[in-house]
């Protein structure tokens, strides 16, 4: 399976997973939770324990299967995310464009990865971050009101809550061309650390480019590891708008077509993690 394709079983919903079996199949399934859930990920990582086990999952009728261990090759769980509507006000907003036209000397090129090897999706990146200055006044703008946010937003991410005291934060600019292929934003293990991405929208309306949509995809439990699945959100992030996820999702921005060089024509976003 390419990582990126849509499966023909769907766009999965926040409760359901494939689950792969060695015959090539695929069976959509509810989210197993619990004891269910701790003997599939067992099984992927020790295959030698599988022998004459059987474990009882749900369809997404809820009906019982019953599926041998041995039968398991992996499982395509989707990737929780949240998207919030109006996150600062219009204050807000404005205080924000006019310290990244201020500082709009202080860009750099974000760079690219290095070469993926044989067998890996392409991995690179093309926009400019403004990074050192963003650290200070925008992180002391938006730390607060993450940290009001994030409460009601852990069963939504199906995660235990976090007190998450600390953020990294930039300020991105994707023009025409740039892009930012698949990856996610906790490795290498340098950056492990990070455990919530989070992306605000302040690009001008009416809107200057085309594309630059957060595409998200299902992680794919395989083999003992995660890997990229099939493509599970294409969102086309709206102006004021706040995007959270945890960071070892697999996503990507897609290409940005614009036909004007200006700064405040572009894919402007407030970005970074917490943890």
């Amino acid at each position: 399976m390419r990582c990126g394709r849509v499966s023909k079983l769907g766009i999965l919903a926040v409760n359901e997973a494939i689950l792969h079996l060695k015959d090539g199949q695929s069976r959509a399934i509810r989210m197993p939770v619990g004891r269910e859930l701790q003997g599939i990920f067992h099984y992927i990582r020790a295959p030698a324990d599988t022998a004459g086990r059987t474990l009882r999952l749900q369809d997404l009728t809820g009906a019982a299967i019953d599926v041998a261990a041995t039968d398991i090759a992996g499982l395509e769980v989707p990737p929780p995310h949240a998207l919030i509507r109006n996150f600062m006000t219009e204050a807000e907003l404005d205080q924000v464009l006019a310290f990244t036209l201020t500082h709009a000397h202080a860009f750099q090129d974000a760079g690219t990865y290095e070469a993926p090897k044989p067998g890996e999706s392409t991995k690179g990146r093309r926009s400019r971050i403004l990074d050192g200055p963003a650290n200070g006044a925008m992180a002391a703008l938006i730390l607060p009101k993450l940290q009001a946010l994030m409460p009601k937003l852990w069963p939504q991410l199906g995660m235990s809550p976090l007190l998450l005291r600390n953020l990294e934060c930039q300020i991105t600019a994707h023009g025409d061309g740039d892009y930012f292929a698949i990856h996610t934003d906790n490795s290498p293990p340098e950056i492990a650390y990070r455990r919530i991405s989070y992306v605000h929208y302040f690009h001008r309306e009416p809107k200057q480019f085309s594309g630059g949509h957060l595409c998200l995809y299902n992680t794919l439990l395989q083999d003992g590891y995660s890997k990229c699945g099939q493509l599970a959100a294409d969102i086309d992030p709206p102006r004021n708008g706040l995007m959270i996820f945890p960071t070892h999702i697999y996503h990507r921005v897609s290409p940005i077509q614009s036909a004007s060089g200006a700064l405040t024509d572009q894919r402007l976003t407030l970005n970074g993690w917490l943890f």
